[in-house]
């Protein structure tokens, strides 16, 4: 039989479990995710025992999901929206792509650039790099680069180890318009690391002669006395 899930709650401390409980008065609590304000009214947050607690199908709901609770087999039933499953989805393949080596890291950066791919560019940031740069990438819709000129190719690549599990790359890159042609210069610097579960090679840090010159970057700063 199913029934509505009135007295089912979310936990979320250092993990999240489902507790069964008793409705909870109006929260005046502030609920921000991604920064972005929640109203809350509906969801009858409390904190008790330094854990959150809400019933999970007020949750749900507010992310356009649902939740039952199945008595006979005694169990919850949640129903993600879309953009959660696209989440996952995105997070999987990510996943699956994690280089495996620094110069593997540095041509997935050069094929995202050279394909205006800004998703490409941001699955081998490193964490830090990421956070600094994820705003930028969603407000030019994970769009990069410009009309002309493009990359083109790589030439006279250089590797240096910094350390164990650090390497820093530089190269003279071809660009390529219309009726033009010309070269820059660029310094990436590649760090082996544990992302989301996943150990590989991230980009720590890149620098370019000119970053404009291949129309909007993201994540680049200007390389200096070079």
């Amino acid at each position: 039989m199913m029934k509505s899930l009135s007295k089912v709650v979310l936990c979320t401390a250092l993990g999240a479990m489902v507790v069964v409980g008793s409705v909870y008065a109006e929260s005046k609590l502030n609920l921000l995710i991604n920064g972005q304000g929640v109203v809350t009214s509906s969801l009858d947050l409390q904190v008790k025992d330094g854990k959150v607690l809400v019933p999970i199908d007020r949750l749900a709901e507010a992310f356009k999901g649902k939740a039952i609770y199945d008595a006979d087999k005694n169990e919850v039933q949640v129903t993600l929206p879309e953009s959660a499953q696209q989440a996952i989805q995105i997070e999987r393949l990510e996943g699956a792509m994690v280089p495996s080596t620094a110069k593997e890291a540095l041509k997935v950066w050069v094929k995202g650039i050279q394909t205006r791919n800004g998703a490409l560019q941001f699955a081998v940031f490193s964490p830090e790099l990421r956070t600094k740069t994820k705003k930028e990438f969603e407000d030019h819709y994970w769009t990069t680069g410009g009309s002309s000129p493009h990359l083109s190719a790589i030439e006279s690549l250089k590797t240096k180890s910094l350390n164990k599990t650090t390497i820093e790359f530089s190269f003279i890159y071809s660009l390529i318009a219309s009726n033009w042609k010309g070269k820059g210069f660029a310094v990436v610097t590649v760090e082996k690391i544990t992302s989301k579960g996943y150990e590989g090679w991230f980009i720590k840090n890149i620098k370019m002669k000119d970053p404009s010159d291949t129309g909007t970057t993201i994540g680049v700063e200007p390389l200096k006395n070079k």
